[in-house]
C-alpha cells in the first residue's frame, strides 16, 4: 500500500492533514487527532498490513480506527494497493490523473500514427511521439524514419500497406493541402493538421470521418470572410515553407504531440472543431472553435442524420490558466468526525485574460 503518485503528506494545522501540494487537487482531512495525524505521516512509505499494525501501536491509534481511516483513503483513490509502482516518469505523472497509468501506456503502445511532412518540425514531432510511448510512428520522410530507428528501436516505423493509422498528422505550409485532406477523408482516416504559416503555427482541428467539421468548412469560412481567399489559398500552395523561429517550432511540436495523444484517447473532444494558433505574439495560443459550414457537404450529411448544429462563424479566444474544480470539491462527511474533502487553498493567481478580441479574419 502506497500513496498514489507519491504525493507528499503535509501538516496544515492541528487536526488537518493534506495529501498533495497542488491547489484544487489536494485531499484534506479534518477532525483528526494528533495521533491520527502522526499515523498519516507514515503514508509516503510503502505499508504492508504488518506495517499498519506496528504504526498504529507506535502512534497509539486503535487498529480498527487506523484500518478505517486508511480504508477511506483507499476509497478516495489516494492509496494504491499491491507492489506495482510506476516505472517511467510518464506513468508516475499519469497516476495522479487517471485510474490506471499502466493501461494508458498499453493503449498507446497499440496505436499507430502516420506523419506526413519533412524538415526540423517533422523530426521533432516524430521523436516526441516515440518518446510518448506510441507503438508505431509511420513517417513519410525516410530521414525521419531513420532517426526513429536509431533513437527509439522499440518503436515501429512500418506497417502493412492496407493499414489505416489511428491518427494522421500532416505538416502543410500556409494552408492545408486539400488533395491530401480529401484522400484521407475518403480513406476513413482521422486527420490532425498542423499548418505552418508566416508568423504562427495552427494545430487542429481534428477531422474525422462522418463528423463535421472538415477541411472544406475551414476554406468556406475563410472565403466568407475574404472573397479573395480561394485565389490567395491557391497561390499559397505553391509557396515554400515559411521560416519560423526555433523556439516556436519547439513549442508547436509539444502542442501537436499533446493534441495527438488527446485524439488517441486522453481527451478526443478537446480537438473536435477546435484549433489553436501559437506565435510569438500569442505564446499562450489563440483558440478557435469552428462550426460546420452550411454549404459544406459534411454539414448537409450531418443534418440529414439529425445531428446538425446551428452554424456560426469561428470564434477566437485567448487561452489562459483557468482554475479547475475537482468533482469531489464539495467534500463528503466521513465517519468518526473526520471530514475528507478536495480543497483549493487560497493562492494568488494571475487574472484570466479577456476572451474578447478585435475583428479578425477567421484562421488568419
Amino acid at each position: 500500500m502506497r500513496v498514489r503518485g507519491d504525493a507528499p503528506v503535509l501538516w496544515r494545522t492541528t487536526g488537518q492533514t493534506q495529501i498533495g501540494v497542488e491547489p484544487g487537487r489536494s485531499l484534506v482531512l479534518t477532525g483528526l487527532t494528533a495521533a491520527e495525524q502522526q499515523l498519516l505521516d507514515h503514508l509516503p512509505r510503502r505499508m504492508s498490513p504488518d506495517d499498519v499494525y506496528r504504526a498504529s501501536r507506535r502512534c497509539r491509534v486503535p487498529l480498527p480506527r487506523a484500518q478505517d481511516l486508511l480504508g477511506r483513503l483507499r476509497a478516495e483513490g489516494v492509496l494504491r494497493g499491491g507492489d506495482s509502482r510506476p516505472t517511467t516518469p510518464e506513468e508516475q505523472y499519469w497516476e495522479r490523473l487517471v485510474h490506471s497509468p499502466r493501461s494508458r501506456a498499453v493503449r498507446l503502445r497499440a496505436k499507430r500514427v502516420a506523419l506526413f511532412g519533412s524538415g526540423p518540425l517533422a523530426h521533432e514531432l516524430a521523436a516526441l511521439l516515440a518518446e510518448a510511448g506510441l507503438g508505431a510512428v509511420l513517417p513519410e520522410d525516410e530521414a525521419v524514419g531513420a532517426q526513429i530507428v536509431a533513437r527509439f528501436p522499440g518503436t515501429d516505423t512500418g506497417a502493412p500497406l492496407d493499414t489505416i493509422p489511428d491518427l494522421t498528422l500532416t505538416l502543410d505550409p500556409h494552408v492545408i493541402d486539400p488533395v491530401r485532406a480529401r484522400a484521407l477523408a475518403q480513406a476513413g482516416a482521422r486527420h490532425l493538421p498542423v499548418t505552418l504559416r508566416e508568423v504562427s503555427v495552427r494545430v487542429g482541428p481534428l477531422f474525422e470521418p462522418d463528423r463535421p467539421v472538415c477541411h472544406d468548412c475551414l476554406d468556406l469560412w475563410e472565403a466568407d470572410a475574404d472573397a479573395c481567399w480561394p485565389a490567395i489559398a491557391t497561390q499559397a500552395r505553391l509557396l515554400p515553407e515559411p521560416v519560423l523561429e526555433r523556439l516556436l517550432l519547439h513549442q508547436c511540436a509539444a502542442l501537436a504531440v499533446r493534441a495527438a495523444l488527446d485524439c488517441l484517447g486522453d481527451a478526443p473532444d478537446r480537438w473536435r472543431a477546435v484549433s489553436t494558433e501559437l506565435s510569438a505574439d500569442e505564446p499562450l495560443g489563440v483558440e478557435r472553435r469552428w462550426s460546420p459550414h452550411p454549404r459544406c457537404l459534411c454539414s448537409q450529411t450531418s443534418r440529414a442524420a439529425g445531428a446538425a448544429r446551428t452554424p456560426r462563424a469561428p470564434r477566437a479566444s485567448r487561452s489562459a490558466g483557468a482554475s479547475r474544480t475537482d468533482p469531489r470539491a464539495a467534500g463528503r462527511p466521513a465517519a468518526s468526525g473526520v471530514d475528507i474533502a478536495v480543497v483549493a487553498p487560497a493562492t494568488p493567481r494571475a487574472p484570466a485574460r479577456s476572451a474578447a478580441a478585435g475583428p479578425r479574419t477567421p484562421g488568419a
